[in-house]
């Protein structure tokens, strides 16, 4: 079988096409049972794929911002969270049954799996002075609390600085609890979805015992979780959907069972066999890879139409089986061969990203799209050699209305070119309007609880984008000198004073609050001890009456080296949160000399890099991508001049769509930017099938150029406006998503699959018959000599 496809792929033999059909005619059976079994070998694999749901899986290993970010966790033993939030009905949570609620709960939180440290508003471990000694013990320190105590404890934890707009709501209406979660490195996939499903059962008990508080969850751990929910769940309902409907829109279409279920098989098995494939090699399976079966159905569904479709033009004419198939495979083998290698080239431009799971994403596709073309050419012909076909005269959508659409083309080429040529520019013109930027807290729309929690966090409570500072002396206990401490200070101050930042978190706060109780609580002594002895003692006498798991190992490393510094801001895009970065960098170069100039670092910024760098390394890989389709298009049209026009149809699709988002959103995130690598191949898919059945009416009959668009329109037309109309209808299914990337993804690709057509019916041709130029014959001369074509379909 390998020899007879190599043949093929090779040579427009006619002959050879027969002798492979008759083959596969004569040895059905067993190709069938051959490829299943590979199939199935194949498939057995998917057992091994692993789900992973940690966000380092997004990082190269030798990434130095995520080597950042982990030495930094690992000095200050800081950890994923998952993050209660409460909200009293009352709006006041320092009522005093909310503070003894929320006390209880901060005690539960200490029974999550892995769970290292929980800090709230209950156990914040208050200073203060009685005579000459210092005393530390959490805010609520009693179950039962009176009126008198709760108003104390709103004096104490709106005036500190610690505590307010961070942990509790300068107006009261909101609080949280944070519960630091060690996730083990074995298993991690695992232990983090049973300290989340913990936490869930914790959050159900709660909110049913306690009605008059509303109890949302958030946090960093949470996130990932939710995340992963969220792809599985489009992937099983929307993907799902879309694939029925797919399917539905070809039964209807080709008017076919048959047809449908030939194509859903090569569908399927291409699926099954490329996720078998990658769980033999062991991969693990993100979020964002968890899309490559969609991806892959849709170029399995472009490849089988074309050949469904001429296949059943020419049998329903009168035409045996094998030579319907034989003729449909002549016409068809070459462009979609060139199609798929369009499309690979495409995805692996994917292997461009920094990020591994885009990688994977391309590679699966990748291979998905071979498979795809070979099971077109095996499983799909033998079974239509072997299914009980009826030969009624019932065809697909009648040619005529192509016939006709093309000839008013041919008569209007003119106004076409230049009207359609002027839309494309214009909406183009609007592309430079996108922003590159990447928001993760608007990956989930209102329905999300998740999203409700988040918002109220970035609202009434610290902002939810951060960085976070290693202000480092580099020598041991030097955090104790003044002049340090002095630098520090200042710099909390001017990030206070910046626009953006809601609070900041710094170790300076507490030797404020420690100095002044060691002066009677004298308010005139809130400031940073003098000597270096102080600094040294203030802490001390604090740490001992600290209780176990509330230490300042979050703020001090173990060799008093170094602080941490944490800044929170409201949220915001990629591009704004490295601008703040910048800026603060600057800051620090010119106003610090006591400890080195700090990486900044934290998730949201480690994300934000990433993100920003990703995106520009995708569409870098699209122009290496496009340079490469380009030169296979020129090989196969044998043609400098039509393989470098082809290009205007293959851009101008993404070019409507990226300027058209412009106009509806203007940011264009990591998924946006992945939808011309995912849409190029299908995209040249149309313009190569109409490209080829327009050089076939010129080479092979002889035809001018205005009898070759029609001669394209008539026998491509068909399948081409059942490929599309069912891809944009599957794909704007997608667009119901409540994962905003789902939905920004699949509006995207509907937007640019349609307008593909749309180029490929009324700018490809004008443009083709001016860059071809040839004695021109009338459109109706035109369908007087094509009626002469053997291709012609019936007239019905």
């Amino acid at each position: 079988m390998e020899n007879h496809l190599v043949g093929i792929l090779t040579s427009d033999n006619t002959l050879l096409l027969q002798r492979y059909v008759t083959w596969l005619k004569d040895w059905h059976w067993f190709v069938l049972v051959v490829l299943c079994l590979c199939i199935l070998g194949l498939g057995l694999g998917i057992s091994n794929l692993s789900i992973s749901d940690d966000f380092r899986v997004y990082f190269k290993k030798d990434n130095p911002r995520i080597i950042t970010l982990d030495a930094l966790e690992d000095a200050f033993n800081t950890n994923d969270t998952i993050f209660f939030l409460l909200v009293p009905k009352n709006k006041d949570i320092f009522d005093a049954p909310n503070l003894s609620i929320l006390s209880e709960l901060t005690e539960e939180g200490w029974l999550l799996p892995y769970a290292t440290r929980v800090n709230s508003l209950a156990n914040f471990q208050h200073s203060y002075s009685e005579g000459d000694d210092i005393f530390v013990s959490p805010m609520v320190d009693s179950e039962s609390l009176t009126d008198e105590e709760s108003e104390e404890i709103r004096r104490i934890a709106l005036a500190e600085p610690q505590l307010r707009d961070n942990v509790v709501a300068e107006n009261a209406e909101v609080t949280g609890v944070a519960v630091s979660i060690s996730i083990p490195s074995e298993n991690n996939e695992t232990a983090s979805r049973e300290a989340v499903d913990a936490a869930r059962e914790l959050q159900r008990k709660y909110q049913e015992a306690y009605p008059e508080i509303n109890f949302l969850l958030a946090g960093s751990l949470t996130t990932n979780i939710i995340l992963a929910e969220a792809v599985s769940q489009d992937v099983l309902n929307l993907v799902t959907l879309s694939f029925g409907i797919i399917s539905l829109g070809l039964w209807v279409l080709l008017r076919s069972l048959a047809g449908m279920v030939v194509t859903v098989l090569v569908i399927g098995a291409s699926t099954l066999a490329t996720l078998g494939f990658f769980g033999h090699l062991g991969y693990t399976v993100t979020p964002v890879a968890a899309f490559a079966p969609s991806i892959i159905m849709t170029i399995a569904v472009a490849d089988s139409v074309h050949i469904l479709a001429n296949f059943f033009f020419f049998f329903r004419s009168g035409d045996t089986r094998e030579h319907a198939l034989c003729e449909s495979l002549r016409i068809n083998i070459q462009p979609i061969f060139f199609t798929s290698v369009t499309t690979i080239i495409g995805v692996l431009t994917l292997n461009f990203s920094e990020s591994p799971p885009y990688q994977d994403l391309g590679n699966m596709v990748a291979v998905g799209v071979f498979l795809a073309f070979f099971f077109s050419l095996t499983l799909l012909p033998a079974i239509l050699l072997m299914w009980p076909i009826k030969q009624t005269t019932t065809s697909t959508i009648s040619s005529h209305p192509m016939e006709r659409l093309g000839q008013w083309v041919v008569g209007n080429q003119r106004p076409l070119l230049w009207v359609m040529g002027g839309i494309i520019l214009l909406v183009a013109s609007f592309i430079p309007r996108n922003q590159l930027s990447e928001m993760w807290h608007e990956y989930f729309d209102d329905t999300f609880e998740y999203r409700q929690a988040i918002d109220l966090v970035d609202s009434k409570l610290s902002g939810i984008d951060g960085l976070v500072y290693r202000l480092d002396t580099g020598s041991k206990d030097g955090i104790y000198d003044p002049d340090y401490l002095a630098e520090v200070e200042a710099f909390a101050q001017w990030l206070r004073s910046q626009p953006e930042v809601v609070h900041v978190n710094s170790l300076t706060d507490t030797l404020k609050r420690l100095n002044q109780n060691m002066h009677a609580d004298d308010p005139s002594w809130y400031r940073i001890p003098d000597r270096r002895d102080l600094a040294a003692q203030y802490l001390l006498i604090y740490e001992l009456q600290l209780p176990p798991g509330l230490g300042t190992d979050t703020a001090i490393n173990l060799d008093r080296s170094a602080t941490r510094l944490g800044v929170t801001l409201r949220k915001t895009d990629s591009s704004h949160l490295i601008e703040v970065e910048e800026r603060t960098a600057q800051w620090l170069a010119e106003n610090t000399t006591t400890f080195l100039l700090p990486e900044a670092s934290g998730l949201d910024l480690v994300f934000a890099h990433l993100n920003n760098n990703n995106i520009r390394s995708l569409l870098g890989g699209t122009v290496l991508a496009l340079t490469l389709i380009s030169v296979v298009l020129v090989l196969m049209f044998r043609s400098i001049k039509l393989g470098l026009t082809s290009l205007v149809p293959n851009l101008g699709p993404a070019a409507l769509a990226y300027g058209l988002w412009a106009l509806y959103d203007g940011r264009i995130n990591v998924a946006l930017s992945v939808v011309i690598a995912i849409s190029l191949g299908i995209v040249v898919d149309d313009t190569v099938h109409f490209l080829s059945k327009y050089l076939r009416a010129r080479r092979e009959k002889n035809l001018s150029p205005e009898q070759g668009i029609i001669y394209a329109f008539r026998t491509v037309g068909v399948a081409l406006t059942i490929t599309t109309f069912v891809l944009v209808v599957g794909f704007s299914i997608l667009g119901f998503s409540h994962f905003n990337p789902t939905k920004q993804t699949g509006t995207l690709l509907a937007i640019t699959l349609a307008g593909a057509l749309i180029i490929d019916f009324f700018f490809l041709p004008p443009l083709l018959m001016k860059v071809d130029k040839q004695t021109s014959v009338n459109a109706s001369d035109s369908s007087t000599h094509l009626g002469e074509s053997t291709d012609k379909p019936p007239n019905r």
